[in-house]
C-alpha cells in the first residue's frame, strides 16, 4: 500500500498527492490553490503573477484560500461533483478551442537544450522563446522565462498555462511541431547521403576537353580575309 500522501498514477507509478489528488486530476481551482501554496512555501507570500492569474480566472485570494467570485461558484461546484472516482469528461475537439500555430526550430544541442518554439494564438497573439529540452524521461517544454534572484531556480516564467488541461494541450502541440521539423531535417540528410557526388574529371581529361573545345571554337570562326593590295605602275617621269 502506498502512503496516504502518495497515490498510484495511471502509468502505475507512485506519485505524491496534493490535497488527496494527483496532478492529472486537478481542476482549475486546484491549480490556482497549488500555485498560491507553492509561492507561500518558497517566498512566504503569494506573488503578484499568481494573484493576477487568480483574478483573471474569476477567483480571489482571501484568508489564505482561493475562493470563487460570484458567478463562478456554481460552475466550481459542478466541477467538484464531476471529479473523483467518476470518469473524467472528454474534452471537446481542439481541447481549449484555441487555434495554436507552432513554429519550432531544432538546434545543435546545448547541454539539454535542443530547440526553440513560438506559438501564435488565434492568429492574433504570439508568445516566443519556448524551449524544448531533453531529459532522461524524454522531451519536455520550458516556458519563456527571465532571471529572478528571488526564485528557487534563478528564473521566473513570464508566461505559463494555469490549468493542467491547457498545459498538456500546449506542450503536446509544441513537441509535435518540433518532432515534425526534426523528421524533415533527417529526411534531407538522408537524401543528401543517397545522392552520389559528381565524378571529378582527371587533369589529363580536363586538358583534352579544353583542347577539343578550343579546336571546335576555332573551326566555327570564319577565316579572316586578307587585305587586297593595289599595284600602281610608276609614272613616265620616273
Amino acid at each position: 500500500m502506498a502512503p496516504r500522501r502518495y497515490g498510484v498514477a495511471p502509468v502505475a507509478s507512485i506519485q505524491r498527492l496534493w490535497n488527496g489528488k494527483l496532478v492529472e486530476d486537478f481542476i482549475e481551482a486546484d491549480t490556482l490553490r497549488f500555485m498560491a501554496d507553492t509561492d507561500i512555501q518558497l517566498h512566504g507570500n503569494v506573488s503578484a503573477d499568481t494573484l493576477a492569474a487568480i483574478e483573471w480566472s474569476g477567483y480571489c485570494h482571501e484568508g489564505g484560500e482561493v475562493l470563487p467570485r460570484p458567478g463562478k461558484e456554481e460552475m466550481t461546484m459542478s466541477e467538484e461533483k464531476t471529479t473523483g472516482a467518476q470518469a473524467p469528461e472528454q474534452e471537446a475537439p481542439g481541447g481549449s478551442g484555441l487555434k495554436l500555430e507552432v513554429a519550432a526550430r531544432p538546434i545543435e544541442p546545448i547541454k539539454n537544450l535542443v530547440g526553440f518554439a513560438s506559438v501564435k494564438f488565434n492568429d492574433c497573439f504570439v508568445v516566443e522563446d519556448f524551449k524544448i529540452l531533453q531529459s532522461d524521461k524524454g522531451l519536455f517544454v520550458g516556458m519563456p522565462s527571465k532571471p529572478d534572484k528571488s526564485s528557487k531556480y534563478g528564473y521566473r516564467d513570464t508566461a505559463k498555462p494555469i490549468t493542467a488541461e491547457f498545459r498538456k494541450e500546449l506542450h503536446g502541440a509544441i513537441l509535435e511541431a518540433y518532432q515534425q521539423e526534426v523528421e524533415k531535417l533527417q529526411a534531407r540528410a538522408a537524401a543528401v547521403r543517397q545522392t552520389p557526388p559528381p565524378e571529378k574529371e582527371s587533369i589529363k581529361g580536363q586538358l583534352e576537353s579544353g583542347a577539343k573545345k578550343a579546336a571546335k571554337e576555332k573551326a566555327a570562326r570564319a577565316p579572316k580575309e586578307k587585305p587586297c593590295l593595289l599595284y600602281t605602275s610608276p609614272s613616265p617621269r620616273d
